[in-house]
């Protein structure tokens, strides 16, 4: 969302093509989300040359490449620290998704705020159809009773962006966590040292690739750690101030003007 999708969550043939070459020429290409599996859209997924994944956050690395999705790498919460994040987030109001083997759990009055967040549309996530990528729990709570052990992820919505900010020193002072954003109105909790940066790094050991031939693109504070570990670090134009900051290359044009086919091409991929 806000790189390799534009704003209708559209591919342009012009980076759908970028892609394809880059992966001709034996690049390995990869979705690297704060999406659990389940949320990857499916053009993403199938596009051709695309075996590994990246997802929540970093809390899972999957292999896409057999019939049944394997999963190379699983780091979720620790109980407690899942249940103290939790405890902490009852205290605000807004749409709760908890992240859990590749899935997303709401219950029904979070899936309502959720939707009716959506179509506002307040920050660069693209906009998603209802296709039934989250599983609704009659209970969230209840659910965490029994399902704490598996928490990937606590991706959480508030009702402003200032209470967002006010919100993210008391989810980075939880022992054991690691708290970002992926827009001015959401905090992204996982267990501590647990970052895309760190998985892409993971992934490329498991695949024999050193740090400095590595690549990543991005925009959000979510994508910081990926940045600051790449070989390389893109950021797309559109990306916030403080992370076009971090670029060793910023794109011209934004994800909705092929930001990503632009960066390739700078690039000779």
């Amino acid at each position: 969302d806000g790189t390799l999708l534009d704003s209708q969550s559209q591919i342009s043939p012009r980076t759908r093509q970028a892609i394809a070459d880059a992966v001709g020429r034996g690049v390995i290409v990869l979705p690297c989300t704060g999406r659990p599996l389940a949320s990857l859209p499916p053009l993403v997924a199938q596009l051709p040359g695309i075996r590994y994944a990246i997802t929540t956050n970093g809390a899972a690395v999957w292999d896409m490449g057999t019939d049944q999705p394997v999963r190379l790498l699983h780091r979720p919460m620790p109980p407690e620290t899942a249940r103290e994040a939790f405890a902490l987030y009852q205290e605000y109001h807004g749409p709760l998704s908890i992240f859990s083997d590749g899935c997303a759990y709401l219950d029904a009055p979070g899936m309502e705020l959720f939707q009716a967040r959506k179509n506002r549309h307040l920050s660069t996530e693209a906009r998603q159809p209802d296709d039934g990528r989250y599983h609704v729990v009659r209970d969230q709570p209840e659910w965490l009773s029994r399902h704490a052990h598996e928490v990937e992820k606590f991706c959480m919505f508030f009702d402003s962006a200032e209470i967002a900010q006010a919100a993210l020193p008391r989810f980075r002072a939880l022992p054991g966590v690691e708290a970002v954003q992926g827009s001015p109105d959401n905090i992204e909790v996982t267990a501590a040292g647990v970052n895309k940066g760190e998985s892409l790094l993971a992934l490329a050991d498991h695949l024999g690739i050193p740090r400095e031939a590595t690549l990543a693109v991005g925009d959000s504070e979510n994508d910081r750690a990926m940045l600051e570990k790449a070989g390389v670090a893109a950021v797309m134009a559109n990306g916030m101030e403080q992370i076009r900051k971090l670029a060793d290359i910023v794109s011209e044009n934004d994800n909705d003007h092929d930001g990503v086919a632009e960066i390739f091409a700078r690039l000779g991929l």
